[in-house]
């Protein structure tokens, strides 16, 4: 024979520990814990912040002859911004006309060239500072580059499982669907007042040109999968001081006058019934209804 414990574990609280959770009663429905699969995903929507920026200054006093990237393009190590060129080699292309320009640099190779600008480190480019055919001043601050992309935002729709860092993310761009971004969770921090909501900090793995700065991202976290695992309704769990509970079946073995021996669970279960206003909660004791005071 298995008998059914039912509410075992709230039948010994005494009055002070009540309070700890809304009253309950035992419903008089009985489910059968299934076997199957579960896959989370949240919602989530973002801004991305451009992170650990730097600036590429102008290396001597010349002119931009050409800006070679535009705001947001991935830039890399190898990657020509810009071509600056000498005070005296801006004055020779000066006073030399379109027609034989391509003559006078071929001509003056190696003696004054222009001179290319390029990244210390790959990122995005969130800052132009400088334009073509300007002069500038040997410190002068040509580009601002982000090496770290993430976005900042939080999950939209209430979120029920625990986060871990590593967590993958996919998101598109509001403004461009075509643009996606693999992501990959760094942080994140329960919103005040909700334990379903969260802050969330996620790194764009893989820097792609049109990454917008303060730009909108939505897509879905990738929370977890399990396979053959056994599944309840969650509303069929009682939460008490951070613990989730189950009324299930058991299995008993030896008893007497006060204690009973748990030999293992069943495979059945009884979703808790919560009393509408003004109802008393009962604890079923003997298959009868005993009304908590």
């Amino acid at each position: 024979m298995i008998p059914l414990i039912l509410c075992a574990l709230f039948s010994a609280v005494p009055r002070a520990s009540a309070q700890a959770g809304p009253a309950v009663m035992v419903g008089d429905s009985e489910q059968t814990i299934k076997r199957g699969d579960i896959e989370v995903f949240a919602k989530i929507t973002g801004v991305a912040t451009a992170q650990d920026t730097y600036d590429i200054y102008a290396p001597f006093d010349g002119r931009v002859e050409d800006v070679m990237v535009d705001l947001f393009d991935q830039v890399t190590v190898e990657g020509v911004m810009a071509r600056l060129v000498s005070i005296e080699m801006a004055a020779l292309l000066d006073s030399t006309n379109e027609n034989s320009r391509q003559q006078t640099e071929s001509r003056w190779k190696g003696v004054f060239d222009y001179y290319p600008i390029k990244p210390p480190f790959p990122g995005i480019v969130t800052k132009i500072h400088a334009q073509a055919h300007t002069k500038v001043y040997k410190g002068d601050r040509l580009f601002t580059v982000a090496k770290r992309v993430v976005i900042v935002g939080r999950n939209t729709e209430k979120l029920y499982s625990n986060l871990e860092p590593g967590m993958t993310a996919e998101l598109a761009s509001g403004k461009n669907s075509d643009l996606k971004l693999k992501t990959t969770l760094s942080d994140f921090i329960r919103l005040k007042g909700s334990p379903y909501f969260n802050r969330l900090w996620l790194e764009v793995t893989t820097l792609q040109t049109g990454i917008r700065i303060g730009g909108r991202f939505d897509g879905f976290l990738f929370v977890g999968r399990s396979e053959d695992t056994m599944l309840v309704p969650r509303t069929a769990l009682l939460e008490r001081s951070g613990r989730k509970y189950l009324i299930m079946e058991v299995e008993t073995g030896l008893a007497d006058e006060t204690l009973t021996e748990i030999l293992k669970p069943g495979l059945h279960f009884i979703n808790p019934r919560y009393p509408k206003t003004g109802e008393p909660a009962k604890e079923r004791t003997d298959g009868k209804d005993k009304k908590i005071d």
